[in-house]
Formats: C-alpha cells, sequence, structure tokens
C-alpha cells in the first residue's frame, strides 16, 4: 500500500472530520496542524462537468497544514494536499466512458499578497507558492487540482455531438465556466491554480 493511500486509513486526533463548510481558517489549518478530510462526487464540481462521461465516481481530499520558519526568520503556511479517486471521461480515441484515476500530491506555501511571492528560480520543485486570504476553500483547491490533472487531449462532452454522448448526459449540457471566476462586476478573475499551469508550461 502506498503512503498517500496509508493516509487515507490512519486518523489522527487532530483531524477536521466531515466539515460542513468547504472554507477553512488558514490560521487554524497551519498553526495548529490540522488535517481536513472528505470526499465529493465528481458532478459536485462544476466544473469537471465538461469532462464526465457518467456520474459515477469519487473524489477523495486529505489537506494538512503546517507552518515552518524559513531561513530569514518568517513563518510560511504550508499545505500538503492528497487527492485519490476516479470518475469517468470520454475516452480519446473511441469515446467511449473511460475510468480516469486521480492520484495527485501536491505542497503549497500560502502567501497573503502577489508581492510576496519569490521569483520563479527561486521556487523548489516540489512545492508551488499560492496567493490566499484568511480562508482556503477545499472544494475550489480539489477542483482546480483534478482539472490541472486531466490531459489537454481530453474530449469535453460540450464538444461532441449529442449522438455521442452518454445517455444520461443527453440535453444537460452546462455552459463552459472553466475558463475563469466570475466577479460581481461582470469581469472574469483568472484561478491561481490556472496561471500556476501557465507557468508550468513556460518552465
Amino acid at each position: 500500500m502506498s503512503t498517500r493511500h496509508a493516509d487515507f486509513r490512519h486518523a489522527q486526533n487532530n483531524k477536521i472530520a466531515d466539515p460542513t463548510s468547504t472554507l477553512v481558517s488558514v490560521d487554524r489549518l497551519t498553526r495548529l496542524k490540522q488535517v481536513v478530510e472528505g470526499q465529493f462526487a465528481p458532478v459536485e464540481l462544476p466544473e469537471l462537468a465538461d469532462f464526465l462521461a457518467s456520474s459515477e465516481g469519487h473524489i477523495n481530499y486529505r489537506i494538512s497544514g503546517n507552518s515552518l520558519t524559513d531561513q530569514s526568520g518568517r513563518q510560511q503556511k504550508r499545505l500538503q494536499c492528497i487527492i485519490l479517486g476516479w470518475f469517468d471521461v470520454m475516452d480519446p480515441v473511441t469515446l467511449a466512458p473511460s475510468r480516469f484515476e486521480l492520484d495527485i500530491e501536491s505542497r503549497l506555501v500560502l502567501v497573503a499578497s502577489e508581492e510576496a511571492l519569490p521569483p520563479l528560480e527561486d521556487e523548489a520543485d516540489d512545492e508551488d507558492y499560492i496567493v490566499c486570504g484568511q480562508d482556503f476553500d477545499l472544494k475550489a483547491h480539489v477542483q482546480e487540482e483534478v482539472l490541472l490533472a486531466i490531459p489537454t487531449t481530453m474530449p469535453r462532452a460540450q464538444a461532441l455531438p449529442e449522438t455521442k454522448l452518454p445517455r444520461a448526459l443527453r440535453g444537460a449540457r452546462q455552459p463552459d465556466v472553466s475558463a475563469g471566476i466570475v466577479e460581481a462586476g461582470g469581469g472574469a478573475k483568472q484561478s491561481p491554480f490556472a496561471k500556476l499551469a501557465a507557468l508550468k508550461k513556460t518552465r
């Protein structure tokens, strides 16, 4: 059994079980070294809808916080994120439903503003810096991690003719909102994880 799968089987005393909100306090999560874990159905992640070939599957997440002091004496708020599970997607060749397995691990360093982001060359290869406020949105983060894991060649159900869609999805197309998060003012704010994916491609 891998370490990631074992982490899901061994509960810790400071674990938050079944949170009722997808927002958690960054300070409590990192300062108290808390662990948050739970599960989403694939259909609960709206931006994943375009890729789904059925409503089957599950997405388990485990996010653990920590706070460390760097060489300059500043406190760094860190998260380890593990995402496991599966859902059905369209096979890019046959367009038949095919199981897509998730096995994601990421390490994040949380900063309060873009000004606090270090130069790209100073970032370690096994961690990513992201801007985060007082609360961390579990659902939004899990959704972004899953979207980044999907190959760019994966066909979207939205782009297929109705006759190519599984019967359960016919007539249930949803608008594509993956390009950004719409703000109250009518503009679109690019997700920090979308920026992260673009930066990774340029490395």
